[in-house]
């Protein structure tokens, strides 16, 4: 949980604090909290008594398309995997949306450790442990039983992580600590957040019967009443919501035209297929990831900032989710990134988030020798080195992502017609695609499709990067760990060994000089010297699309046509959970 003073001039703490927990005879207690994480009797069959039937979730899954979960105090994990269980045992399509807050996480080797009286879980209980979030005070996304299910874990106070969200839920269930011991999840203010943000009938259900519980649910809508508890607990709370709108709804008429296969299209769809919307992906070139996607390398990391910030936040969350991502497609291709201390800018920027309490694994200070052990190369600049950065293939990424997708490569859109409510694309083919939405991830390729099809236009720059590959034969090639001061460079991996990247505002295609000269000029001083045969240096450009105040273009934009494009530098940490959301806040 994000800590800050009322202080001005105190230090931000970014590093979440533990529950203090232990397993004693047999059951995992909070020693913070002075309560046990659940029944000592079966923690599993309380699960499914109180939370999965109390809130009549079967029949919901068998009734809609889609359902959001919402539940307090993430805890074990033991309530997500009964829902999991379920769903598997269960002949239903159903998608969903499971949102938890988790103010004190659990250790992952512990939480698991208390799950294993539950052998029947064991394989998913197993997956959940892979898939633990870092204690990284953000938003953690996780996808389960083939993008069916979709964990949104959020590692903070959940009462102001509730204040900034806007969902709807179905169902809830109330699973923190008693009110006596952890009255933090139990005040008026959570019920009124728990009412903005339910959907109307939603089901609710709580271990607690206790006067506050009922008295405040009662008061911001919910109709309530007490069923048989679990076990020695005479008594359990059940209920719906009276008010509201209603979130229930069917994807069953949706069809999604994305224009564009590098990895801002590649992320849309990946978003589309874990709630089970039909899409096809158009791209023009004959291959996929044929711009900035198909580097042969690019970083993965978060942009930080020394004060709190929703950005940074989010930043955070995207990171943590292309991380694991990029791990289980087997796409990484060297863990661990140094962030010297330069250029001037840049240096004075980190020494003030050095000021901050960070994870180690997002920021570890380090001196130049520090950094010249772990780079196996000598630097003369102080910085940061985090370990939970990494090299991925982008190309191999973005078709992973496009896995399971449709895609049509060397296809062109020669008009765009709406008929019906529906709109009518005819390729360069001869082919006619229909769909309801169409989303343009086209890159720098957007403005002339905007003019193509006289759509309203925007205020866009297409520049040019340009990636230097240097030869085999220098002393940077022994550097171990990608290395970033303005620029960046890669270790030699694959044969490349990487140098970038320029920005050219003449938005050429073609290799220059002036480019391999610009890289070489963002490295410091004394690296610079190790670049020979400067006229012999081979790379690679793609063009780059830029709004004018260099935020990326996401969002609805005229009529049933999206925008998801200028993602910037940071497009392959960014891009897969932006495209993710994106088909729940622009696709409903």
């Amino acid at each position: 949980m994000i800590k800050q003073s009322k202080n001005p001039n105190a230090m931000a703490n970014y590093k979440i604090s533990g529950p203090d927990a232990k397993i004693t005879d047999g059951v995992l207690r909070s020693d913070r909290f002075k309560d046990i994480y659940f029944s000592s009797e079966n923690g599993l069959a309380e699960a499914r008594h109180v939370f999965v039937e109390g809130t009549n979730l079967a029949a919901l899954l068998n009734s809609n398309d889609h359902l959001v979960i919402a539940e307090t105090g993430f805890g074990t994990g033991l309530n997500f995997l009964a829902v999991m269980d379920l769903v598997e045992k269960s002949a239903t399509n159903c998608t969903i949306d499971y949102i938890s807050f988790e103010a004190y996480p659990l250790d992952k080797e512990l939480a698991f450790e208390a799950r294993k009286p539950f052998s029947e879980l064991q394989r998913n209980s197993i997956l959940l442990k892979k898939l633990w979030p870092e204690n990284w005070a953000c938003a953690h996304h996780r996808l389960f039983l083939q993008d069916r299910i979709h964990l949104h874990l959020h590692y903070g106070d959940a009462l102001l992580e509730m204040k900034q969200l806007n969902f709807k839920a179905n169902i809830w269930f109330l699973d923190g600590f008693s009110p006596a011991k952890n009255k933090e999840l139990w005040t008026e203010n959570m019920f009124t957040q728990i009412s903005r943000l339910s959907a109307s009938k939603a089901t609710i259900a709580s271990f607690s019967v206790a006067a506050l519980v009922k008295d405040g649910l009662r008061k911001v809508g919910f109709k309530l009443e007490k069923k048989r508890g679990f076990g020695k607990k005479r008594e359990m709370l059940t209920g719906y919501y009276t008010a509201g709108l209603s979130r229930y709804y069917s994807h069953s008429d949706k069809k999604v035209i994305i224009i564009g296969a590098g990895i801002a299209g590649a992320s849309i769809a990946h978003g589309l297929r874990a709630t089970n919307i039909a899409h096809i992906v158009v791209e023009a070139s004959e291959t996929i990831a044929s711009g900035a996607s198909g580097n042969p390398i690019g970083l993965q990391g978060p942009q930080l900032m020394a004060a709190p910030h929703p950005s940074m936040q989010m930043s955070l969350a995207c990171f943590s989710y292309a991380r694991e991502l990029a791990l289980k497609h087997g796409v990484v291709l060297h863990k661990g990134l140094i962030s010297l201390h330069y250029p001037e800018k840049q240096g004075k920027r980190q020494k003030k988030m050095a000021e901050q309490e960070w994870p180690n694994e997002l920021v570890e200070e380090a001196s130049s020798r520090q950094l010249s052990q772990i780079a196996n190369l000598a630097i003369e600049q102080d910085g940061f080195f985090q370990s939970a950065g990494q090299l991925i293939d982008p190309s191999k990424f973005t078709k992973k992502m496009l896995n399971d997708s449709e895609v049509l490569t060397g296809v062109s859109i020669s008009s765009l017609v709406k008929r019906k409510g529906r709109w009518e694309l005819t390729t360069t083919a001869g082919s006619i695609l229909t769909a309801t939405d169409i989303v343009l991830c086209t890159g720098a390729g957007l403005p002339k499709f905007l003019e193509k099809f006289t759509l309203p236009s925007l205020n866009l720059q297409v520049t040019s990067g340009q990636l230097s590959f240097l030869p085999k034969n220098t002393t940077l090639n022994n550097l171990s760990v990608g290395l970033q001061f303005g620029g960046y460079l890669t270790p030699m991996i694959n044969g490349k060994q990487v140098l970038g990247a320029s920005f050219d505002l003449s938005a050429t295609t073609q290799v220059t000089q002036r480019g391999h000269n610009y890289n070489i000029s963002l490295l410091p001083d004394a690296l610079q010297k190790h670049i020979l045969d400067i006229d012999q240096l081979q790379g690679r450009v793609s063009k780059r699309l830029a709004s004018q105040d260099r935020w990326p273009l996401v969002g609805d934009w005229h009529d049933t046509i999206h925008l998801f494009s200028a993602l910037g530098s940071r497009g392959l940490t960014n891009a897969p959970l932006l495209g993710l959301i994106f088909r729940n806040q622009k696709l409903p």
